[in-house]
């Protein structure tokens, strides 16, 4: 294939190849014995056939080996591809454990297979899909909590259902929680840290905005879909104080292309920092 028409196809399919975006964020609150964590966040696969170049991007992170791996939603367009996924987030062979939270796509999408004209939106078996993923050894937070001991530390990672669809239950995410012990929040819309309140949320992680996934010259993104303004399309920001790291995402979704925003992982650093 000639340069040039290579180069459009992977332009208006989307097929650029993967950014890794490192991210290093100095911390007082992690605990002593931690003295920095690594942490790799994956989000918005949306994969929906095989092969899917999302599969394909998964396939060149094996043994990356971060110490904790996020895997915040949108991750399939049809839930036959679950265990593809888990078979692939398996092999990156996180140190202390990989998660796994659901996006709007995975939870609601279009039929698949014989349906009725008149359904516009099939709901998806998410208690499938967990085992799924539980099968290649990924825990999926589904407003609920687990407690981890890092280097001998305690560390809690929360898990949020996504707000687009009303599937988030803070009260059900946090019941329970150490209020004294580092806090990781994985939700797949970042509209969920405009939300937290007093509640203890040391990072948000999170996806969905696809770093707007078409952004015009002099314009920026069409559309974040969010229902709170976010300070950038993707990367690291804060919101109300605290810190929230939002993925661009891996596939598309809508049309297969992007425009100024490309995909991305993120590959994020913790790094502990005396309290003074």
């Amino acid at each position: 294939m000639p340069t040039n028409v290579k180069l459009l196809k992977e332009l208006f399919l989307g097929l650029q190849p993967l950014a890794t975006i490192q991210h290093r964020l100095p911390t007082a609150r992690l605990p002593a014995a931690i003295e920095s964590l690594s942490i790799l966040l994956v989000s918005d696969l949306h994969v929906g056939n095989r092969p899917h170049d999302s599969l394909t991007a998964l396939d060149g992170l094996a043994g990356a080996r971060p110490d904790l791996l996020i895997a915040a939603g949108d991750l399939v367009e049809n839930e036959r591809f679950i265990s593809d996924v888990g078979e692939r987030l398996a092999r990156i062979d996180a140190r202390f454990g990989a998660f796994a939270v659901w996006g709007n796509h995975d939870a609601l999408g279009k039929p698949q297979g014989r349906a009725p004209g008149w359904l516009r939106d099939e709901t998806r078996s998410l208690p499938n899909m967990e085992a799924a993923l539980a099968a290649h050894g990924i825990q999926t937070l589904t407003n609920r909590s687990v407690r981890l001991t890092v280097d001998g530390a305690p560390l809690q990672i929360v898990g949020a259902g996504d707000t687009h669809l009303g599937l988030c239950d803070l009260d059900a995410a946090f019941q329970g929680m150490n209020p004294s012990v580092f806090t990781i929040l994985a939700a797949h819309n970042p509209d969920t840290a405009f939300r937290l309140e007093r509640r203890r949320v040391d990072l948000t992680l999170s996806g969905h905005t696809h770093g707007g996934q078409i952004a015009l010259p002099f314009f920026g993104p069409l559309t974040l879909r969010t229902r709170h303004r976010l300070p950038q399309p993707s990367g690291l920001m804060y919101v109300r104080g605290r810190p929230l790291v939002v993925s661009a995402g891996v596939g598309t979704v809508g049309v297969p292309l992007r425009l100024n925003a490309p995909a991305d992982v993120i590959a994020l650093r913790l790094v502990r920092v005396g309290s003074h």
